[in-house]
């Protein structure tokens, strides 16, 4: 097949055979809706190149380097009917797993280090509707690119559902770095913070907060992750320390980022937000209530961000049960909901880590 392999080597050599971009001159792309396959949504996107359609979404192959298994053979597509014509060179920002927070930032934004090696004039980002919402609860990306893009001389096209573009010259970065493996992320830990260092400390009602995770159930978020003691928890928190309660998916980009740098004391189940950790500094001590399904790989990966920022960090860890078993179309064995043992002992550990 005639396509081009565009080399684009970075500083850090850990998974130097991912380091390139796939140029196809003539492809279709048309934005559709996506499946959920097992609780991992699938599909967002139809590209098509010399009767083909590309496999967008094989993770492994692209963590492989395997560039030549970009076609899928049991997909031919010989459509050349198109909606509108792009004549361009498009930078296709996409991934699978890019709607969930920290993927987001780690498989999908560590795209932009690709972008930022390419010298093609006018080198446009393309990405798909649904990656690129004013409100919602993937709202965080566009703010995210908000932050990014500000003072930089680089257009976005945004590709509508349903229609079917032809694009002069698409390029495809193959994945950078896929959360959460254990190396090999340090260069866009380097961009995050260089982003997060852009916007200021401010002053906080109180010492400390809780990040809360109500906001997930009432946005009837996909996962099934629940606390399902987390009520009471809360009350606790609230009345023996005093601390503020935050759910933070009713936060913009910068007030999430805010957070994380003005507060002393952050507390927080598992979850994507603990990424936050990242936009600390030694000032702000992160408290983790860890799922007893996260404790080993999850903790691991938020040690590594305390390590980086400087951030103090303390996982609780042992202290609840999950309490079902796994739905056996859910591919992720995290997803379990779980119960604190004893809320009283996890507030007295707290008061102990406040008088530190």
């Amino acid at each position: 097949m005639n396509y081009q392999v565009i080399n684009t080597p970075l500083s850090d050599k850990t998974f130097s055979n991912r380091h390139y971009c796939l140029s196809f001159k003539g492809a279709y792309v048309k934005h559709k809706d996506f499946e959920m396959i097992k609780g991992i949504g699938r599909g967002w996107l139809e590209v098509v190149h010399e009767g083909l359609e590309l496999e967008l979404d094989n993770t492994d192959s692209q963590r492989a380097g395997r560039h030549d298994l970009i076609y899928n053979q049991n997909k031919p597509n010989n459509d050349l009917y198109f909606d509108e014509l792009i004549d361009k060179d498009i930078f296709l920002f996409y991934d699978p797993a890019g709607l969930n927070y920290a993927h987001f930032f780690f498989n999908l934004f560590s795209k932009i280090l690709y972008y930022e090696k390419l010298s093609i004039p006018n080198l446009t980002i393309g990405i798909p509707e649904d990656f690129y919402q004013e409100e919602g609860n993937s709202n965080f990306i566009k703010q995210w690119l908000d932050l990014y893009l500000k003072d930089k001389p680089i257009d976005i096209i945004v590709f509508k559902k349903h229609i079917r573009y032809k694009i002069s010259n698409l390029i495809i970065p193959n994945v950078q770095y896929c959360f959460p493996e254990p190396i090999g992320e340090g260069l866009i830990l380097d961009k995050i913070k260089e982003i997060a260092n852009k916007i200021p400390i401010i002053k906080t009602n109180s010492k400390g907060c809780y990040i809360s995770r109500q906001d997930t159930l009432k946005r009837g978020w996909y996962h099934k992750r629940e606390l399902l003691n987390e009520i009471e928890l809360i009350d606790q928190i609230q009345s023996k320390l005093g601390y503020d309660i935050i759910e933070l998916m009713d936060y913009n980009m910068i007030q999430k980022i805010q957070t994380f740098k003005s507060y002393k004391n952050i507390i927080q189940q598992s979850s994507a937000s603990a990424i936050g950790i990242i936009f600390s500094g030694k000032e702000n001590t992160n408290i983790i209530i860890s799922h007893p399904k996260m404790e080993g790989w999850f903790n691991s990966k938020l040690i590594n961000f305390s390590s980086y920022s400087g951030a103090p960090l303390y996982t609780l860890n042992g202290g609840g049960e999950c309490v079902e078993n796994l739905d056996p179309n859910l591919i992720d064995q995290n997803n379990l909901p779980w119960e604190l043992y004893d809320i009283n002992s996890i507030i007295e550990v707290l008061l102990n880590l406040e008088l530190n």
